[in-house]
């Protein structure tokens, strides 16, 4: 985060994973923000913390996506 500018494209993936609920949604929730708040950058985050894109609802800087596939489940290759 300290290195990070507003030319920054930061991709995280499950930030907190295996920590306490809480201390988990605490960590990615802060990162997010400093992120947005301050860096301003482009930034890709899968998470499994619901409540963490209720909080970013809003947030007009921010986009909730869902991103799902589908997997032949004879070849179990995505389709």
């Amino acid at each position: 985060l300290s290195c990070s500018s507003r030319r920054s494209l930061v991709i995280i993936d499950e930030l907190g994973r295996g920590t306490s609920t809480f201390d988990g949604l605490a960590i990615a929730f802060a990162v997010l923000k400093d992120l947005v708040e301050r860096v301003g950058c482009r930034t890709l985050l899968s998470t499994h913390y619901h409540l963490l894109v209720d909080e970013f609802r809003h947030d007009t800087r921010v986009a909730p996506m869902h991103m799902a596939c589908r997997v032949d489940e004879k070849t179990d290759r995505l389709i």
